[in-house]
């Protein structure tokens, strides 16, 4: 949505700008009151089509709501320094942070904003969009991060953003390397995203896709394979920059139709994309990530739709979104992991993942996730005695926990915590 996310749609003439904030102004103005305080990562990500070159102009619909896929094109900046691109991007920050700007023809926009952001992303999988090499991307970050960092000395930045269809191992060597960046420029944290989704053969339909039994397999199989490129990807930050933090900020999956203008999803799609994010979070946390986000808030037919966490029509959250919840309400920084094991050594049960947690306070808390379709009845063990327990999975409702004795059916693809 051009309309929405690029507040200056064309290139500056002698005589006038197209600087307009009037339709992202009341999207930031919500998401901030929302916020409520906690800390806020901002990413305007897209850069105006019109700063590369390209044969010819790239037409935008009248319709801000059109949802327009072809927006980013060319992969060369028409300034090669990059310092029309930063300028660009310290006009947006300028207008949320400072109260305005200046822009190209020395006129003032007066905006009364004075968000305070603990984190600014710098642009959004930019391998796919303009498909920046990293060698591009890591200059582009040096120039934007130089102009931002005087709006706020507090404000710490995101790098890469990497989308999830290809994890070239040599953005992470350039972006991670010191001596490719100019000096006092901070590393404070990258990013990269993972979404798992069977083989899209028909993205407009259902024809032609895997069939719903098969995704539980393909998502699961996936997952496992996306830990095994962490922890690739980990031993570079461990060797290149210890001290900056991996945040997966987009984690979840989406069925194979994505741009389905009428998609047909199963109700217990949702369970089971909640039990897959249930799961990635837990090993995530316990491979030392520093941040998990779960994507994404809102989507609807044509864009995506799988990964919402709410209904498009309703606003009503699914179960992605109750399971997510369920995760904050009692998991947060302090916890310590303990050492968890399901069926006997030498014959784990792979139905169940399960994950303790001792608090900060000494209460014992117990992640289950039930990786299959159908209910598992799990037995505690004896010494924990009674608990509380909560679960969302397909069918089953958020509600009142109930209690644990020494053993508890596992809804199908449910997420549960047993607490003690």
């Amino acid at each position: 949505h051009p309309r929405v996310a690029v507040p200056a749609l064309t290139p500056p003439t002698a005589t006038e700008t197209s600087w307009n904030f009037e339709l992202l102004d009341p999207f930031v103005e919500d998401f901030v009151n929302a916020a409520e305080g906690r800390p806020v990562v901002a990413n305007f990500a897209t850069i105006p089509t019109w700063m590369f070159v390209t044969p010819e102009p790239v037409a935008v619909p009248d319709d801000p709501d059109e949802i327009q896929w072809d927006y980013e094109q060319g992969t060369e900046l028409r300034d090669p320094t990059g310092t029309e691109v930063a300028d660009y991007f310290h006009r947006v920050a300028s207008w949320y942070i400072a109260g305005g700007f200046t822009d190209e023809l020395g006129r003032w926009h007066e905006s009364d904003h004075r968000y305070r952001f603990a984190y600014w992303e710098v642009l959004c999988e930019p391998d796919i969009g303009h498909r920046l090499s990293p060698e591009t991307y890591t200059k582009l970050y040096d120039a934007i991060v130089t102009r931002l960092r005087p709006l706020d000395p507090d404000m710490r930045f995101v790098g890469l953003s990497l989308s999830h269809i290809h994890h070239q191992p040599e953005y992470f060597w350039s972006f991670l390397d010191r001596a490719n960046h100019a000096d006092r420029v901070p590393l404070d944290a990258f990013s990269y995203h993972f979404y798992a989704s069977p083989e899209i053969a028909n993205p407009l339909g259902g024809y032609g896709n895997a069939p719903y039994p098969h995704w539980r397999d393909i998502f699961f199989a996936q997952a496992d394979a996306f830990l095994d490129q962490v922890r690739f990807i980990d031993s570079i930050r461990r060797r290149l920059a210890p001290d900056t933090a991996t945040f997966i900020n987009e984690l979840g999956t989406y069925p194979p139709d994505v741009m389905n203008p009428r998609p047909d999803i199963p109700d217990e799609y949702w369970a089971l994309s909640a039990s897959i994010q249930s799961y990635l979070w837990s090993r995530l946390v316990e491979l030392g990530i520093d941040l998990v986000g779960i994507a994404e808030f809102m989507d609807y037919p044509g864009m995506i739709p799988g990964t919402s966490l709410v209904d498009w029509e309703t606003g009503a959250p699914n179960a992605r979104y109750h399971a997510l919840a369920l995760l904050l309400r009692h998991f947060g920084p302090g916890d310590t992991l303990v050492a968890t094991a399901t069926g006997v050594p030498e014959f784990p049960d792979p139905r169940i993942h399960a994950q303790a947690f001792l608090t900060p306070d000494n209460r014992r808390k117990l992640l289950l996730v039930n990786k299959t379709p159908a209910p598992v009845a799990v037995v505690l063990p004896y010494d924990l005695g009674p608990g509380l327990v909560e679960q969302i999975g397909v069918g089953a409702v958020p509600g009142s926990p109930t209690t644990a004795g020494e053993g508890i059916t596992l809804d199908a693809h449910a997420t549960a915590v047993v607490s003690h």
